[in-house]
């Protein structure tokens, strides 16, 4: 049947009060963002470029660090599992994650690899230039030993698992084989937001939550990329098993699938948006949540609608509140469309 039951204030408060009582274990590529922003106001003499007055420098949690402050400003705990340098990005964003009251026992320090660390330069509220210092081969077989020995003794205590996949190498099938073996012990819901690269090593996830272009892709029908949102969200959530799946579509909210098939369709909030990046990690965060706290999938799709919405009102990466998420929700309630 069609469905046009709209989220209720009363509801969505029911959720999100229970969030500070969830905890969640992410693991994947950690990253720091940098900016670094001034005044371009004349041409250099060298060669036809701007040249900046630097004014200010600053820096937050990216990559899956962006997921666990996300998590950690909607009020649930965070641990934190992943790799750093040996370097001054990789203490500064240890020290980050800190500060928000992340736990950093499971960040392991690589010396073979830097820190992924992204500089973006910005003069007059533009972007100019983005500066990636990365290494994107695999971790080798004793980091992620490593890896899946610090975290093993966490997942007892987390109500569920993000792996949040960046390409950078820490995603591998050997940990996600461990972490879908641990499920079977413990009770923890196993969610990701993968890149398709390492599609297959998300096969039998609880949840999964992918943008548009990701999605197109990963799924390949054929060898060929396809644009029937609907087609490519039955394809990869009967292919991979996926309990729950999103695809994530800009402007036009988000899709969501189980193994049978496509189930309804939400429409994105109309919002002044600033800046998108993050929102799909502000996404990820807020729908895991709501599902550990006994929303059903439609739901937690709503508010974490809610929450990118909030999002992509700020400049920059940026995490997200309950009290934001509320204002948009009581701004204005969305229904959804589609055969429930």
């Amino acid at each position: 049947m069609t469905s046009e039951e709209r989220l209720s204030m009363k509801e969505a408060e029911r959720i999100l009060e229970r969030f500070k009582e969830i905890s969640v274990l992410v693991i994947g590529d950690l990253m720091l963002d940098e900016y670094i922003v001034g005044d371009a106001e004349r041409i250099s003499p060298e060669a036809p470029v701007p040249v900046l007055l630097r004014r200010e420098r600053k820096v937050g949690p990216g990559g899956a660090a962006n997921v666990v402050y996300n998590l950690t400003s909607m009020g649930a705990k965070a641990i934190v599992g992943g790799i750093v340098g040996k370097d001054a990005a990789g203490e500064e964003l240890k020290r980050l994650l800190s500060e928000i009251g992340a736990d950093t026992t499971a960040v392991i320090i690589d010396e073979s690899r830097p820190t992924t660390l992204k500089t973006r330069i910005i003069a007059h509220k533009q972007q100019l230039v983005r500066i990636d210092h990365e290494v994107r081969r695999t971790i080798d077989d004793d980091t992620c030993n490593a890896l899946i020995e610090r975290t093993s003794p966490l997942i007892t205590h987390v109500d569920a698992v993000i792996i949040s996949d960046y390409a950078k190498g820490v995603v591998t099938s050997k940990l996600t084989d461990s972490l879908r073996s641990a499920r079977e012990q413990h009770r923890f819901l196993l969610c990701g937001g993968p890149k398709p690269k390492n599609i297959a090593s998300f096969v039998g996830f609880d949840l999964l939550s992918f943008n548009m272009s990701e999605a197109r892709e990963s799924a390949m029908l054929n060898g060929e990329l396809s644009d029937d949102y609907r087609l490519i969200g039955k394809t990869l959530a009967s292919r991979l098993q996926i309990r729950w799946l999103v695809i994530t579509r800009g402007e036009e909210g988000a899709s969501l699938f189980d193994m049978s098939g496509w189930l309804c369709d939400i429409p994105s909030y109309r919002v002044t948006v600033y800046d998108v990046a993050g929102a799909g990690d502000t996404f990820l965060a807020a729908i895991v949540l709501a599902l550990c706290c006994g929303a059903n999938f439609v739901t937690a799709a709503k508010i974490a609608c809610a929450a990118a919405a909030a999002a992509v009102c700020k400049s920059g990466v940026a995490p997200v509140t309950v009290e934001e998420i509320k204002r948009i929700i009581s701004y204005g309630s969305i229904a959804i469309k589609g055969e429930i």
